[in-house]
């Protein structure tokens, strides 16, 4: 195990470094000066210039100003929002939490949905299955900007049952402990925390269930397609021909073996879920790091721009890192490879 983790380091350290290249080989190339778009410092004076210059070795070989990029963002420094005049570590700590509240209700709500209808749909009785099947490609095959767009207009805007966009009510002013309102709202003590706390539930619920569509036909297809499997091998021929009932087999036995190639696929996939979530939270209006990355972008704030994409693509490394260490964990053949 020792092994596979050192390996998947390496992979980590690789991809990272990879990834920053492509950022600094950007920033390089972007309209403007190059030491403000490294910085965010907006129209440096020749000190300040020069300080500039000398962090980023801007006079010095590429490699060099690559080293020291790479140096200054991993040592916390992303560097000045060109718009707000802000450290963009500063405008990411706000930011992230709302992103991570809402892709983590929608995960939520993609097993909480995907796990019991994936086994339905592995039953090879009644119309039911072939239903799950169409239903989840016709998911799959959606854009989820339509589908954000059609939940506004619907459930949003033409029924009224839940809030169209935004976060929270503006009437209620919650204190910043950990950044995730479910969280910071109970904590604040105040007398409408109950009022605020159900206004944020209220806020999340459209945005959650639009994005947790994605996972949720993933989930469904991966835990069918193992599950057809798992009940055809012979250990499970074995359990049911002791009297084991159905019910037993799926739930003790084929359903945790089934689990390990659904944390494969969602890791997989992470990527395309986080790029969904940008594309949600442009359409509710969610002040996440999606909107903000949106709005530097139209700012042309560089700086902010590749802070936020270096920050965000970490995130996505490192978990499906660790995911695949869980997946390593929770299937015995894949642990029989590596120590092999």
């Amino acid at each position: 195990m020792l092994t596979y983790l050192i390996r998947r380091l390496n992979l980590l350290v690789l991809t990272t470094l990879v990834l920053m290249g492509l950022l600094y080989l950007a920033l390089l190339n972007m309209p403007g000066s190059t030491a403000t778009n490294l910085s965010g410092v907006t129209n440096p004076s020749d000190t300040v210039a020069q300080r500039i210059s000398d962090r980023y070795q801007l006079e010095s070989h590429p490699v060099q100003g690559y080293l020291a990029f790479v140096t200054a963002r991993l040592s916390g420094d992303l560097g000045l929002s060109q718009a707000s005049g802000q450290p963009v570590s500063e405008e990411l700590a706000r930011v992230m939490p709302a992103t991570f509240e809402l892709l983590g209700l929608a995960l939520v709500w993609a097993l909480l949905f995907g796990i019991p209808l994936g086994v339905l749909a592995a039953s090879r009785r009644g119309p039911m299955p072939k239903l799950l099947w169409a239903g989840t490609l016709l998911g799959f095959s959606l854009p989820v900007f339509w589908l954000g767009i059609l939940g506004m207009l619907t459930l949003g805007l033409g029924l009224d049952w839940l809030p169209p966009s935004g976060r929270l009510n503006l009437l209620y002013d919650v204190p910043t402990v950990t950044g995730l309102l479910l969280i910071d709202i109970p904590l604040s003590g105040e007398p409408w925390r109950w009022a605020a706390l159900d206004d944020a539930i209220r806020h999340l619920l459209l945005p959650s269930l639009v994005l947790a569509v994605l996972p949720c036909t993933m989930v469904i297809r991966t835990i069918r397609a193992a599950m057809l499997a798992e009940m055809d091998k012979n250990y499970i021929r074995a359990l049911k021909a002791r009297g084991l009932r159905r019910g037993q087999l799926v739930v003790r036995h084929a359903l945790p073996n089934s689990l390990a190639p659904m944390i494969r696929t969602l890791t997989l996939q992470l990527g395309q879920i986080v790029a969904s979530a940008i594309i949600v939270e442009s359409i509710f209006t969610w002040p996440g790091i999606g909107s903000w990355l949106l709005s530097s972008l139209s700012q042309g704030d560089y700086t902010a721009l590749t802070g936020g994409i270096l920050a965000l693509s970490l995130v996505v490394i490192i978990t499906t890192v660790a995911l695949e260490v869980v997946q390593s964990l929770l299937n015995p053949v894949m642990r029989k490879e590596i120590y092999g």
